[in-house]
């Protein structure tokens, strides 16, 4: 298999004391780069949520699964025709969307089955040809284009059943405060290796900090909402903190475990410190349908 995105130094006699220096430097300069990008991005994501209609909302939640689709298609297999990576960006993008008009549960299996008949239909149609379409591709664009959108369409349902931008940012809430909890906890304290075969980056020290933020962040962003009118229970939101942090680690872990199998080390480039869409919301993936399965059962922010 071809491995792409990763680099190694070849040789023992490398000097050690400068490679340290330059991995400091670049590491530095990840870090201010990853904070300049989460300075400017969040305030415009606060504002799409918070001021905007459900439907922007929508289109965001859209451009984030065709983004991902794209970027997912190409890691695992390269030589897929255009127009099957088209497919799984239309239907990723057009089932949030869809849903924000018509909030119908039918939307994501009517989405699946289109995409499915359209996929089926090139299988079968590719036997008139001497390069038959492999059943493997048409289950990576089932995935990319239909399940991972119906994942993160879980952002658009929080919006349409609760019907309060605060209930959509929680999601965003125990995603950010976890990886940013994270991402600086293994900066500074990060030693042991938590998967060094799946995530090299990753440390214990930085699962637990992301843990840890994220209990204490969601509490946080309960009091915050409370001083607008509504009502926060705050042992139920360090709740959604832990779950919402292990679900956004367990999502990290899985796509990563992709790009690995596929020797790929990003996603993309499209955001500047942290890779490509997939790169930055695939946690997300795991952490909206976390997020809204604990609003229905417990839910911890409710009308004052």
């Amino acid at each position: 298999m071809q491995s792409r995105g990763f680099s190694g130094v070849s040789g023992a006699t490398a000097a050690p004391d400068r490679i340290t220096a330059t991995g400091a430097r670049k590491g530095n300069c990840g870090m201010k780069t990853r904070t300049i990008v989460g300075i400017t991005a969040i305030p415009l994501l606060l504002l799409l949520i918070f001021f905007a209609p459900l439907w922007a909302c929508a289109i965001l939640v859209g451009l984030i699964s065709a983004g991902s689709a794209w970027e997912l298609l190409r890691c695992v297999e390269v030589s897929m025709p255009l127009r099957f990576r088209l497919y799984a960006c239309a239907a990723g993008f057009a089932m949030p969307v869809v849903y924000a008009f018509f909030p119908e549960e039918a939307v994501t299996a009517e989405a699946f089955f289109l995409l499915a008949v359209l996929m089926l239909a090139e299988l079968a149609l590719s036997f008139r040809r001497a390069d038959r379409l492999r059943f493997e591709s048409v289950l990576y664009v089932l995935f990319a284009g239909a399940a991972m959108p119906a994942l993160l369409l879980s952002l658009v349902r929080i919006g349409v059943r609760q019907n309060a931008p605060a209930y959509i940012f929680l999601p965003f809430a125990a995603a950010f405060s976890s990886d940013s909890g994270a991402y600086f906890a293994g900066c500074f304290w990060g030693k042991k290796k938590a998967f060094p075969n799946l995530s090299p980056k990753k440390t214990v020290a930085g699962c637990v900090g992301g843990l840890v933020s994220a209990v204490l962040l969601l509490p946080l962003y309960g009091y915050i909402v409370s001083r607008f009118g509504l009502s926060a229970d705050y042992p139920r939101l360090a709740l959604y903190g832990l779950l919402g942090s292990l679900a956004c680690q367990f999502g990290d872990l899985v796509f990563s475990a992709i790009k690995r199998q596929y020797g790929v080390k990003d996603y993309g480039r499209l955001i500047p410190g942290h890779g490509g869409v997939l790169d930055r919301f695939d946690s997300m993936h795991f952490t909206a349908p976390m997020i809204e399965l604990l609003l229905m059962l417990l839910p911890a922010i409710t009308a004052g």
